[in-house]
């Protein structure tokens, strides 16, 4: 049994179609929590503000990427925050690519969440099933796009989990890996 109290931020990361948002539903669901989904939080203002924007779909790569993406994962870590501040342990969910390198923007997360530890759970698939499952949602964002790089293994600790799996096996896969950990 999974001791509420110590539950991690459960960060949810990987490309556009691995599925990472209906793991965090789902995660969200069994544990009782907050999810927070980047595209949730962030898509609606950014699509409504996308004609004031110079240059291609805020999507895209163009003049603003940079500053779109700081100002995306800044409202993501900010509600989070609160969150944590309030006691409880959000999941969220978004790509994660540059915080996945362990870099700058990974201590930004990590801080953001302290003193709650975070769990990253990684869902990775092939380019093929990723592109498939895209072109079967036909969701807007992803029409705007570019094409996704391969994907490089996570630098920081996570658990990797196959997007081919059924959900209720992801999730499944999630709640072992933290009954481990609360073992320890």
């Amino acid at each position: 049994m999974i001791d509420r109290e110590r539950l991690p931020v459960l960060v949810v990361a990987g490309a556009a179609g691995s599925g990472k948002t209906t793991l965090g539903r789902e995660l969200a669901r069994r544990f009782g929590t907050a999810l927070l989904d980047l595209d949730t939080l962030t898509n609606p203002l950014l699509d409504e503000l996308d004609s004031l924007l110079d240059g291609p779909h805020w999507n895209r790569a163009g003049p603003h990427s940079e500053r779109i993406r700081a100002g995306r994962y800044a409202v993501l870590l900010a509600a989070a925050r609160d969150l944590v501040e309030i006691g409880q342990r959000p999941v969220l969910v978004a790509p994660f690519t540059r915080e996945l390198t362990a870099g700058a923007e990974w201590e930004r997360l990590v801080s953001s969440v302290a003193p709650a530890a975070t769990l990253v759970v990684h869902v990775d698939g092939s380019p093929e099933l990723l592109a498939r499952r895209r072109a079967a949602r036909g969701a807007e964002r992803d029409a705007h796009r570019p094409v996704d790089a391969p994907a490089a293994k996570p630098l920081v600790p996570h658990l990797r989990v196959d997007a081919e799996l059924s959900t209720p096996l992801q999730v499944d896969l999630v709640a072992h890996a933290l009954e481990d950990q609360s073992q320890r």
